[in-house]
């Protein structure tokens, strides 16, 4: 059975949704404290301008609050059915690390003893379409209140976890000792998108060859997954070294 070693967190957008949160709060408290402090009219038109202000961030917090829950929710899915995978492997949800002067965020690092996947999870209601080497991809969908048809684009995830694979590799080559970083450098990473939501409609873009599955395929895709001929496998002690430097312990 799959070892968790580390469990799914807050991801790092919820940190923004609680200072807006914050920001509001002190904004009413704020507008509230003058006008009843401070007698004057020119205070009203203060404490008008800190209450617009307020609604402004409460609208700002409850929109990031609802796309950062749904996410949670894809991604809380995902790791119920890598925490119950039938292989010997070792999962870790939620990582964060910093790379090229930047936070990175990883949704799940599956470690099998032949292959490290990086899964980034999509909780998108809707039918999504798009090519491997388009920069982006294309979600259509009903407006819940109007049912009216839209469409958005979003980034290509593909090319999303490309670039993590790459921060990952080079985080840990640059944190693990000269013996451990050379073999490291040797494994195969690869890559994988999953569309989690009941009601997303991903089967345009579906493509096991490129990493892009379903979450009821992605049992079997995990399983029959085998990395080119040239990858090394993955020691043991490999394995324990890359979880010390991604959980600290």
């Amino acid at each position: 059975m799959v070892a968790t070693l580390q469990a799914l967190r807050p991801p790092r957008a919820m940190r923004w949704v609680t200072r807006w949160r914050w920001i509001t709060v002190s904004l009413v408290v704020g507008a509230l404290g003058l006008f009843f402090l401070i007698h004057s009219w020119w205070i009203l038109v203060i404490t008008g301008g800190l209450l617009i202000g307020a609604f402004y961030s409460y609208g700002v917090a409850k929109h990031r609050s609802r796309i950062v829950g749904e996410g949670s929710e894809g991604e809380a899915l995902v790791a119920k059915v890598l925490d119950n995978l039938p292989m010997d492997a070792r999962v870790l949800h939620s990582i964060q690390f910093h790379s090229g002067d930047k936070p990175r965020e990883i949704d799940h690092l599956l470690i099998t003893h032949n292959t490290m996947f990086v899964i980034e999870t999509k909780y998108l209601r809707g039918r999504i379409v798009g090519d491997v080497q388009d920069r982006e991809w294309t979600l259509h969908k009903r407006a819940h209140k109007t049912r009216s048809r839209y469409k958005r684009g979003f980034y290509n995830p593909l090319k999303q976890v490309a670039t993590q694979i790459y921060h990952l590799r080079s985080h840990l080559e640059s944190n693990l000792s000269d013996r451990w970083a050379h073999e490291c450098s040797q494994i195969w990473i690869q890559g994988v998108v999953v569309f989690a939501h009941p009601q997303g409609d991903s089967s345009a873009v579906v493509n096991h060859e490129h990493g892009v599955v379903s979450i009821e395929n992605l049992p079997q895709y995990l399983a029959n997954y085998r990395p080119p001929s040239r990858a090394s496998r993955l020691s043991y002690g490999l394995r324990r070294e890359i979880c010390r430097v991604l959980t600290g312990h």
